[in-house]
């Protein structure tokens, strides 16, 4: 077997990472709160603003479609967790924000992600986990400057 480039191998090692502690969290906090990751996310992101969103927002920010955001803000307005109001600006979009019910969920959940995420990577030495933020950020900075010379500033969704 071919050793791969150090582009693949950080590729590889980044989805590793990422399905590793997605996998673990979802399970966890659907078991212990009912909540899935990403219903969690659509609450951590409503959460921060009060006043809603509107469904173009929401899949802008959690970078996911909009059919997805749809059957997501479905089921958190039929639990209870937001509410979802025509638009007042425009009368084709929806508006989204957070109920007491969602918030307090919320609020309980992010505590139990915090702590699991601390568990498991707490242990490793403070200058090594700053270091790897620093490089990740590096990452990203690199990935999303090159992104925007390519399109000319505007964001291109890219289809797989």
């Amino acid at each position: 077997m071919a050793l791969r480039n150090i582009e693949s191998r950080i590729w590889v090692s980044a989805l590793s990472l990422h399905g590793e502690l997605f996998n673990r969290l979802n399970r966890i906090l659907t078991r212990e709160f009912g909540l899935t990751l990403a219903k969690y996310d659509v609450l951590a992101q409503l959460v921060r603003l009060p006043e809603g969103m509107t469904l173009g927002e929401l899949s802008r920010d959690l970078k996911v479609t909009g059919g997805n955001v749809t059957g997501l803000v479905r089921r958190l307005n039929a639990e209870g967790m937001l509410t979802r109001e025509v638009s007042p600006v425009d009368r084709r979009s929806f508006t989204v924000r957070i109920t007491p019910h969602g918030a307090s969920l919320h609020d309980a959940t992010r505590q139990r992600h915090d702590a699991l995420l601390g568990e498991w990577l707490g242990n490793l030495p403070a200058e090594e986990l700053d270091q790897a933020l620093r490089s990740l950020s590096l990452l990203n900075r690199h990935i999303g400057s090159a992104r925007s010379e390519r399109t000319g500033g505007r964001e291109v969704e890219q289809s797989a």
